[in-house]
């Protein structure tokens, strides 16, 4: 299983990530990840409209896969947490 691609500070990779990968998953987490704060969306959710006002990966960045189970792993392996569901992406 290969790691997570990381979006910090670079808001046009993690939009065209999302743009090439519609099926993936992604976790926003706090710029260093912590189990409290690990939550996965999918690309659709519109909590991340694309506003040019929002610096989408400074303070809080993207951890991007196509396979959720990647993530999943990351989140245990790397940071010692468990994800949880975006109410809107999961709901």
């Amino acid at each position: 299983m290969s790691a997570p691609i990381l979006f910090r500070d670079d808001d046009s990779g993690f939009f065209d990530w999302l743009d090439a990968n519609s099926t993936g998953y992604f976790v926003n987490s706090e710029r260093n990840p912590r189990p409290a704060y690990l939550v996965l969306h999918r690309p659709p959710c519109h909590h991340f409209d694309r506003s040019p006002q929002v610096q989408w990966t400074k303070n809080y960045v993207k951890h991007c896969a196509i396979d959720r189970k990647e993530l999943e792993a990351w989140a245990a392996r790397e940071v010692g947490g468990e994800l949880t569901l975006c109410r809107t992406c999961f709901g």
